[in-house]
């Protein structure tokens, strides 16, 4: 009788624990904790980008095992929401970062202020021509007609998953050699970066 008394004992605390898990955990991410500064933000940002530097292009993808464009621009974020989320312990990111991921997007989506994430700052522009002095680290490039996106890292780079490459790679401006950085283009930042 005694160890039956112990299994159901420890049987108990396993139900009230499976009870109280979802509870708290929704507690916690129902709060918004502290905001964080934008820069700290585009810095974060630019820094989850260049992890995937290397990384092969797979359509669709949005891993390390392979990403593409789009997936490399709103895994990015994605990234530095949930890694700023939890060390500033400021659940609104997390939660910023689960709508991101639900929400997929194309490159042609994020041209277009999809769910209002982005903001146009200039149109028309190619990646060679480009002033230069109006951008900030963490802007987008998104081509004209919606094929290809890529983000600006600084210092006249951008970083992309190129079809064309296999892979994610950072190029300096110009690049001659590169069509997506002759082609028409849009710039865009995301919002939370403005």
């Amino acid at each position: 009788m005694g160890l039956y008394f112990i299994f159901m004992q420890e049987k108990k605390a396993v139900q009230i624990l499976l009870i109280l898990f979802p509870v708290v955990l929704f507690s916690l991410l129902s709060f918004n904790g502290p905001s964080i500064d934008k820069e700290v933000i585009r810095v974060e940002y630019v820094k989850s980008l260049k992890k995937y530097d290397g990384t092969r292009y797979l359509w669709g993808g949005e891993t390390s095992l392979g990403i593409d464009c789009s997936g490399l621009v709103r895994r990015g974020m994605i990234d530095t929401y949930i890694r700023l989320g939890i060390v500033n312990f400021s659940p609104q990111y997390i939660r910023k970062a689960l709508y991101l991921w639900y929400n997929d997007m194309s490159a042609e989506a994020l041209g277009k202020e999809y769910k209002n994430h982005t903001l146009l700052i200039m149109s028309n522009q190619t990646l060679n021509e480009l002033d230069y002095g109006n951008l900030r680290e963490g802007d987008i490039m998104v081509t004209a007609d919606g094929v290809h996106t890529m983000v600006y890292i600084g210092n006249r780079e951008w970083i992309q998953a190129d079809p064309a490459e296999h892979r994610v790679l950072i190029l300096r401006a110009p690049a001659e050699n590169n069509l997506w950085y002759k082609t028409p283009s849009n710039i865009l930042r995301w919002r939370d970066l403005e």
